[in-house]
């Protein structure tokens, strides 16, 4: 889910993690997929980090946080045996780079864990995770396209588009988090809140403060985030907010209790993923498999989870690009989304090999392509898809042909299962046509959502800059 950008932004994962200690480089007990990787991909070793000088930054005082060297054992992790977090910083200063602050240190004794994404949607375009916040258990929208991580105070305010307050239950919220708001930290100080309007016109905004927050069995200590106070949402009456998994450089905190949304007021803090790399949890890795219309996909903390149907020799590592795909300066030299230039789009017996940059985006259903791909592409199924204006979205018949489509990333096709390509949840009632999987993206950012996902276990190798791609269409 990418903020103020026009995605159709979906998302929702249910996800308990375990973990198995690594020793050195190697790990006891290989999953299947490491396994995999290590006899039949070499090029693809494991979990072992090195750190090239160019994803350290530019800047020196840009490594601000200092990590506090933790173990994680089966029981749990160990906190804190020196370190800690130097709290907001303002943005005038260059502290932007997640990569610089994340691969400076090596995790020593970090462990990794997986456990089951859950679908919650009959045609899987909605996926969450089970966090605890502060003991409170919360299903939160997991988004690898934002970075904040927030949820909805049991007297928040519901907003109609014109701004009117409306019933709570027209939001479409889960339960709320009701406790003290702060405790056992309190708020941020200075006194900060959270302003974040997402591409698909959602405004959530409150208050900011810390809070311990756990993933599965992984704890992130006096985390920063926010309780939304005042949000317009189109809810799904099953999660309580969203969590964030991208770069500093996209968080959305600023100074004051909910007025100066200016970007002069705006403020850096570290994100839930950079704070459970530098309090020693895990290594700073992340691994996705979605599986489609199943609650049998996973989410890997710091490793990669086992995964069935993976295509023998289809596995590819990227870069991470910087770029500058947002009106944020920051974003010109550090990292913010995670980022790749595919080598084009192959669809039946066409290829275009035009390069664009792309972010892989856990909270965006569908794949958004430059205009010219996205007419070809939906061109060849059979009846063509036609554009809706009202939807901004191609649709066809729900039973309609569809033609042999993939992206082509390190020079391997990665293609997307026919069962994807149209989406059976989102019919236009005046016509009974169904959208298809693919999307104009107009002038861009153009996004590898879930559709792509569903096709590919992926991994954000933060620590080392690079992207990893595993083709499993069929499992």
């Amino acid at each position: 889910m990418l903020p103020t950008l026009g995605t159709m932004a979906y998302g929702l994962y249910s996800l308990l993690l375990t973990s198995t200690i690594l020793v050195g480089a190697a790990s006891i007990n290989l999953t299947p997929t490491e396994r995999y990787l290590q006899d039949s991909a070499p090029k693809l070793a494991g979990i072992k980090y090195t750190v090239p000088k160019a994803v350290l930054g530019s800047h020196p005082n840009t490594r601000k946080l200092e990590v506090a060297h933790s173990f994680q054992t089966l029981q749990g992790v160990s906190h804190s045996i020196g370190g800690s977090s130097s709290g907001t910083t303002p943005r005038a200063v260059n502290r932007r780079s997640a990569a610089s602050i994340l691969g400076q240190h090596q995790r020593q004794g970090s462990a990794y864990g997986y456990e089951n994404v859950t679908v919650t949607t009959a045609y899987g375009t909605q996926y969450a995770a089970e966090v605890h916040w502060n003991s409170v258990p919360l299903l939160l929208l997991l988004d690898t396209g934002s970075s904040d991580t927030w949820a909805i105070t049991h007297n928040f305010s519901c907003l109609d588009y014109l701004g009117n307050d409306v019933p709570q239950k027209t939001c479409g919220f889960g339960p709320a988090y009701k406790p003290d708001l702060w405790n056992p930290y309190g708020p941020t100080d200075p006194q900060t809140h959270m302003f974040i309007q997402y591409g698909d016109g959602e405004i959530v905004t409150g208050p900011m403060g810390f809070a311990d927050i756990t993933v599965g069995n992984i704890t992130v200590r006096k985390q920063q985030v926010a309780l939304a106070e005042r949000t317009f949402w189109f809810g799904n009456n099953l999660t309580s907010g969203l969590m964030g998994l991208a770069f500093p450089s996209l968080t959305n905190a600023g100074l004051g209790g909910g007025d100066g949304h200016e970007s002069y007021n705006q403020l850096y803090y570290p994100p839930l993923f950079t704070s459970m790399v530098n309090q020693g949890s895990v290594p700073p890795l992340f691994s996705i498999t979605i599986d489609r219309n199943a609650s049998s996909g996973l989410l890997a903390w710091g490793g990669l989870p086992p995964a069935t149907g993976l295509e023998k020799g289809k596995d590819v590592e990227l870069d991470m690009i910087i770029t500058n795909l947002i009106d944020v300066p920051e974003t010109a030299y550090d990292y913010s989304f995670y980022t790749v230039i595919p080598d084009g789009w192959q669809f039946g017996p066409n290829t275009n090999t035009r390069k664009f940059p792309y972010i892989v985006d856990s909270g965006t259903t569908l794949c958004y392509l430059p205009s010219a791909e996205a007419q070809q592409i939906n061109t060849a199924f059979n009846p063509p898809a036609i554009y809706l204006w009202m939807y901004g979205a191609y649709f066809t018949s729900c039973d309609a042909i569809v033609p042999r489509v993939g992206v082509i990333l390190g020079g391997k096709t990665f293609y997307l299962n026919p069962v994807d390509l149209i989406n059976q949840d989102m019919v236009d009632p005046l016509t009974g046509l169904c959208m298809t999987a693919i999307a104009d993206g107009g002038a861009g950012p153009y996004i590898l959502g879930d559709v792509f996902m569903q096709n590919a276990l992926t991994v954000f190798d933060v620590g080392r800059g690079k992207m990893r791609f595993l083709g499993r269409e069929f499992y």
